[in-house]
C-alpha cells in the first residue's frame, strides 16, 4: 500500500516539474525564435542603411557605389538589389537569393514610400526580405532590397531542442529520485503509525477471543442447567450467548483483516483450477444453504486456471454466498454462477432478498458498514470488507448490483493465468 502511495507520490511531482519544464522550454523556444528573428531583420535593416550610404545622385540620376561593401565580409552572406522608379538597375546580386529578388510587390510599395520587410521562398530557400525606398527632396529616387536566408533560424532552434530536451530528461530524472526519497520520507511517521495501529486490532483481536469464548461457554451452561432457570435468567443468557456470537465474530474479522494488511503482496499464487475451485465453494454453499432455509443453484460454464490461493478465495465465496443465504428469505433460492470466456473467471452471487438502497451501494464495501433495515442489524460490517481486500490480492475486481425490493447480485472477476507454476 505505502510503496504504491509513494510510487503514486513521485509521479505527481514529476508531473508537475514536467509540467514546468514544459511551459519553460516552450517559452524559452518562442522567445529565442523571436530574438533571432529580430535580429536578423534589424540586421538587414543596417544593411539597407549602409547601402543607402552607398547611393550617390549627381544631376538627379543615381548611383550606387558598391566597393566598400564588397569589402566588408558581413555582406557575404547577404542579397542586394537596388532599382530605380525608370526601371534602371542599379545592382543585382548574383547569390543563392537572386531567384527571389526583386520582391515585386515589397518593390511596388516602396516605390510609393512605403517600407517593407517580407519573406519569400519555402523551406531551405526561405529568405527574410527588408525593401527601403531611398528619398531625396521628398521624391523616390531609388529601392533598396536586402534579403539574407532564414535557415539560420531553424538550425538554431533545432540545436537548442536538443538541448533543453537532454537537459529536461535529466531534470526529470534527478526529481524522479529527490521525488521518491521525499515521499518516502513523508509517508515514513504514516506508515509507523499505521503499522502500529494493525498491530494493535491484530493483538487486541488474539487477546479477546478467550474472553468472550468464556462468556458464551458460561450463558450456555446456565441455558444446559439440569434444572430450568427462571425466565428471566434464560432470557439474559440467551441475549449473552447471542451477542457474545455476534462480538466473536466481530473479533475474528478484525483479526482476519489485519493478517490480510499483513500479508498483502506475500499471497500465495498456486495454479488452481477453476472446476476444482467451484465445486468446493458450492458445496459450502449448499451447507450454508440448507442451514439457512433456501436452496442453492450453482452452474459453470467453461473451465481455466487461475493464480491464487485457494483457501483465500474459498473465503471469499463463502462470506458472499454467506450474505446472500442470511438476506434471503425462507425457501428462496441463491444462484452462485460461473463463467469462464476471454481470460476471466467471473463469478456471480444471486440473493431474492430485500436489497441494498441505491445511497447505501457506493459504501458497501467500507469497514463497519452495514446500511439501513435488515442489514443494520445483521453481522459486523466486516465481511465484505474482507472480500473486496482478498480479491483485490488477488488482482481482481468485486462489484455490487441491486433492486429494493428484488434482490441484490455480487460479481467477482478474476484474471486467468493458465501458465504459471506454483510459487517454492
Amino acid at each position: 500500500m505505502f510503496q504504491r502511495a509513494r510510487l503514486r507520490l513521485t509521479f505527481y511531482y514529476v508531473l508537475f516539474v514536467a509540467a514546468i519544464l514544459i511551459g519553460f522550454d516552450l517559452g524559452v523556444a518562442t522567445f529565442t525564435s523571436q530574438g533571432l528573428r529580430d535580429s536578423l531583420s534589424e540586421d538587414l535593416q543596417s544593411k539597407a542603411h549602409q547601402a543607402t550610404q552607398a547611393l550617390i545622385e549627381v544631376g538627379g540620376v543615381a548611383y550606387f557605389e558598391n566597393r566598400t561593401l564588397a569589402s566588408d565580409p558581413s555582406w557575404s552572406d547577404v542579397s542586394l538589389f537596388i532599382d530605380t522608379p525608370s526601371g534602371s538597375v542599379l545592382q543585382q546580386t548574383n547569390s543563392s537569393s537572386g531567384s527571389v529578388l526583386p520582391e515585386r510587390t515589397a518593390l511596388r510599395a516602396a516605390m510609393a514610400g512605403r517600407a517593407a520587410l517580407t519573406e519569400t521562398g519555402s523551406g531551405s530557400n526561405r529568405f527574410m526580405v527588408y525593401t527601403d525606398p531611398v528619398t531625396r527632396g521628398g521624391a523616390v529616387i531609388a529601392v533598396i532590397q536586402v534579403a539574407r536566408s532564414t535557415r539560420v533560424i531553424p538550425q538554431a532552434m533545432a540545436n537548442l531542442t536538443s538541448l533543453m530536451v537532454a537537459s529536461s530528461l535529466l531534470a526529470l530524472l534527478v526529481t524522479f529520485l529527490a521525488g521518491s526519497w521525499l515521499a518516502g520520507k513523508t509517508l515514513e511517521p504514516i506508515r509507523l503509525s499505521v503499522e502500529s495501529q494493525k498491530a494493535f486490532v491484530s493483538d487486541a483481536s488474539h487477546e479477546l477471543r478467550t474472553p468472550v469464548t468464556v462468556i458464551r461457554t458460561a450463558a450456555e451452561a446456565i441455558l444446559r442447567q439440569r434444572e430450568a432457570p427462571p425466565p428471566r435468567i434464560r432470557r439474559l443468557a440467551e441475549d449473552i450467548v447471542a451477542e457474545s456470537a455476534q462480538l466473536g465474530r466481530l473479533v475474528e474479522d478484525l483479526g482476519t483483516l489485519a493478517q490480510s494488511e499483513s500479508r498483502r503482496g506475500r499471497l500465495r499464487r498456486d495454479p488452481i483450477q477453476v472446476a476444482a475451485l467451484f465445486a468446493e465453494v458450492a458445496a459450502a454453499g449448499r451447507l450454508l444453504a440448507e442451514a439457512g432455509g433456501v436452496e442453492l443453484e450453482a452452474g459453470l460454464t467453461g473451465d481455466g486456471t487461475i493464480l491464487g490461493d485457494a483457501v483465500r478465495l474459498r473465503q471469499t465465496f463463502s462470506i458472499l454466498l454467506d450474505n446472500a443465504v442470511k438476506f434471503s428469505p425462507r425457501g428462496a433460492a441463491v444462484n452462485l454462477v460461473g463463467t469462464v470466456a476471454d481470460r476471466r473467471f467471473v463469478v456471480r452471487v444471486v440473493d431474492r432478498g430485500p436489497g441494498i438502497a441505491e445511497a447505501d451501494l457506493p459504501r458497501i464495501f467500507e469497514r463497519f458498514f452495514r446500511g439501513a433495515g435488515e442489514r443494520q442489524r445483521e453481522g459486523t460490517g466486516l465481511g465484505l470488507a474482507i472480500a473486496r481486500e482478498l480479491v483485490d490480492e488477488h488482482r481482481g475486481t468485486i462489484s455490487v448490483r441491486s433492486v429494493v425490493g428484488t434482490g441484490t447480485e455480487f460479481i467477482v472477476d478474476l484474471p486467468l493465468g493458465g501458465d504459471a507454476r506454483p510459487e517454492p
